[in-house]
């Protein structure tokens, strides 16, 4: 018999079992470390940017030489030449004296703004006339205005996207120390269970699950190991799951996780050493009889067979998993909100994760259920994300506001 338990008691128990994991780290070339987690903080060893510099294309002056300008009165100050792009000017900027500045130029001494060149007027006549007045600080970004030398960057364990790769290019980081990436095997079970690639004969049904779990272990930072399909005989499927364990930090099985005379997964993580089974159930829909189980410090988690099913219960639970022993965040949830179009009921007592599809109308959002038989793959396809029920509701109402998780 199953001991189910709540969402939320299935989430403590992975944090409380799965926490601190090492995987060691690596130093990487800068360009290869995208999507991988720092392994400490970094620290500014320069300032960003190392001068003053322009944001715009125009004059470098001394602020108060342009107090009370204006088109009936420019202020008229003497042009004492122009900044070139990647050099230092060659001398400081005198009271009474303006110098051309383009956009990313470094400021003369002494300037301490910039007037756009919009405002300004060049008869050439060794003045340059402007026709707006400029604050202290107007259209200059001063050094360490971005990145202050000796202050915290990044902290340890942030997952690096294109824009933090940026970031540390500007402080002329070439290498970067990561956590190596988990490392998640799969194995699928079922006597009924073919590759893609060979003919169906019988009652077989093609391979979805390692496919659909291959990519979303691949989106969440990890990288997947592949173990075949196995059929339900616990002799194979405990051979094949101490061989993902020898070389994985989780190993997920999907089918045979029910109870049943063929289901043999529970069996073989309790038999692959201790602690063993963590979990086995949990109070959700789809996914109920989900096993989660910990050998040493790894993980073992038994999925549902239903494409669909696993599908969920991966991104709920398998991603928690990845999330807490890799030590940061990988999936950002992408969130909307709409109405019902429909009543939905629902069973109270179990949490639902109801796949929908969002039609726009007006200026709302219509919130359809995706209805269909259990364990359809199509149910995922045609659904633009989820509606989480909580444990206590009886369904949700027509017109009722409802926060959708994309995928």
């Amino acid at each position: 018999m199953l001991n189910v338990k709540s969402v939320d008691e299935v989430f403590d128990i992975i944090k409380d079992n799965f926490s601190n994991y090492e995987t060691g780290n690596e130093i990487l070339p800068l360009r290869q470390a995208l999507g991988r987690q720092l392994a400490f903080e970094v620290t500014a060893r320069e300032d960003v940017p190392g001068f003053n510099r322009s944001s715009v294309d125009g004059y470098a002056v001394i602020a108060s030489d342009t107090f009370g300008a204006s088109e009936a009165m420019p202020a008229q100050l003497k042009l004492a030449g122009e900044v070139k792009m990647g050099v230092k000017p060659g001398h400081a900027l005198m009271k009474g004296e303006a110098m051309y500045i383009p956009t990313g130029g470094e400021l003369p001494e002494n300037a301490d703004a910039v007037v756009m060149i919009e405002y300004s007027e060049d008869y050439k006549d060794g003045f340059i006339y402007l026709n707006k007045s400029a604050a202290p600080g107007n259209n200059v970004v001063f050094r360490g205005d971005d990145i202050k030398c000796g202050s915290r960057v990044m902290a340890a364990g942030k997952r690096l996207r294109p824009q933090d790769i940026g970031v540390l290019a500007a402080m002329g980081i070439c290498l970067v120390e990561v956590k190596k990436p988990l490392k998640v095997g799969i194995i699928s079970t079922g006597d009924e269970v073919a590759d893609i690639n060979e003919e169906m004969t019988g009652s077989c049904i093609r391979d979805v699950n390692t496919y659909s779990l291959h990519s979303g272990i691949l989106e969440l930072g990890a990288i997947p190991i592949c173990y075949g399909i196995v059929k339900d005989d616990f002799n194979l499927i405990e051979e094949a799951a101490k061989k993902a364990l020898d070389e994985c930090d989780i190993v997920l099985i999907s089918g045979g996780s029910s109870v049943g005379a063929k289901d043999e997964t529970y069996k073989v993580i309790d038999s692959l050493g201790k602690p063993g089974v963590l979990v086995h159930g949990i109070a959700v829909k789809p996914g109920k009889p989900t096993i989660i189980g910990k050998i040493g410090r790894k993980a073992v988690v038994g999925l549902p067979g239903h494409p669909a099913s696993a599908f969920f219960i991966f991104r709920i639970f398998g991603a928690r998993l990845i999330e807490v022993m890799a030590g940061g965040s990988f999936m950002t949830s992408r969130v909307t909100s709409g109405n019902m179009a429909v009543n939905y009921p629902s069973n109270n007592g179990r949490e639902e994760f109801l796949p929908v599809r969002i039609e726009k109308k007006e200026e709302k959002n219509l919130v359809w259920p995706v209805f269909g038989k259990s364990g359809l793959i199509t149910l995922l396809s045609s659904a633009q994300g989820y509606v989480h029920i909580g444990r206590g509701a009886e369904g949700l109402s027509a017109g009722q506001d409802v926060e959708v998780i994309l995928f």
